[in-house]
């Protein structure tokens, strides 16, 4: 790594597990060493600068692999992309409308409806619901200079004491941190299924379209930290600011 990062060594001390550490300063220095060129990434050189087994380094190598910063080949060793990736917001749960103002761009959210609804057969099937359950839905629209940019609803099974308030919502951009703040439940994954479609009559009417124009549709099922699915999402999406990147291996 051809440049000083923030951060460039782990901390014991620290929460968080030593393989995201090291994930994370490699991010760092990919990012940083990005104009002069990526070198190459070996487990032993891993290993040795950061005084840890291969079980921790393999995990940030496979971590990286999946998130497209690095590429594997057999028998050759751990590449990094030519292209760092650029995260479709929806990689970090909740975390659209920051991802944006990082980047230093106007964008902000309105919530449309907060309501707790019978779930749908499908939807209840989906979470393996009774059928007096009832779910939290958020609907969200996402703005991103004045112009619509996603249309998302949450679909939440969660004790009716969580009872966020719109303006709460809207003053924390995420209904997943309230949840972790308020009932110390993370979560932590989302399985993704993307597909292209046309604009129905309503995501038309919110987002400003024709009906039958193409959106792209992030369907997202919900785990918490213990692996339990807790909700799903339907983010609809203006197409056109959207790049997926990924690599595919032999």
């Amino acid at each position: 790594m051809t440049r000083a990062t923030k951060k460039n060594r782990i901390d014991r001390n620290s929460p968080i597990p030593i393989y995201k550490q090291i994930k994370e300063i490699i991010i760092e220095e990919l990012k940083a060493a990005d104009s002069e060129g990526h070198p190459a990434i070996t487990e032993g050189e891993l290993t040795r600068r950061f005084h840890v087994s291969r079980a921790p380094v393999r995990q940030a190598l496979k971590e990286l692999a999946d998130e497209g910063y690095v590429y594997r080949e057999r028998a050759k060793g751990t590449f990094p992309v030519q292209e760092l990736p650029v995260h479709p917001p929806n990689l970090e749960l909740g975390g659209l409308v920051r991802y944006f103002r990082e980047q230093g761009m106007d964008c902000n959210s309105r919530i449309l409806g907060l309501e707790r609804i019978v779930p749908s057969d499908d939807l209840r099937e989906l979470l393996r619901l009774n059928r007096e359950d009832k779910v939290l839905r958020i609907s969200r629209l996402i703005y991103l200079t004045n112009r619509p940019l996603a249309w998302t609803q949450t679909y939440l099974f969660v004790t009716e004491d969580f009872q966020p308030t719109v303006d709460e919502l809207e003053e924390m951009q995420s209904v997943f941190l309230l949840l972790e703040s308020e009932l110390g439940i993370s979560i932590t994954r989302g399985d993704h299924q993307i597909s292209a479609s046309g604009a129905n009559e309503e995501e038309a009417e919110v987002l400003d379209f024709n009906i039958g124009d193409p959106v792209l549709v992030i369907e997202t099922k919900l785990y918490t930290r213990n692996n339990q699915l807790i909700g799903w999402r339907r983010a609809v999406n203006i197409p056109d600011d959207y790049k997926v990147s990924f690599t595919v291996n032999r």
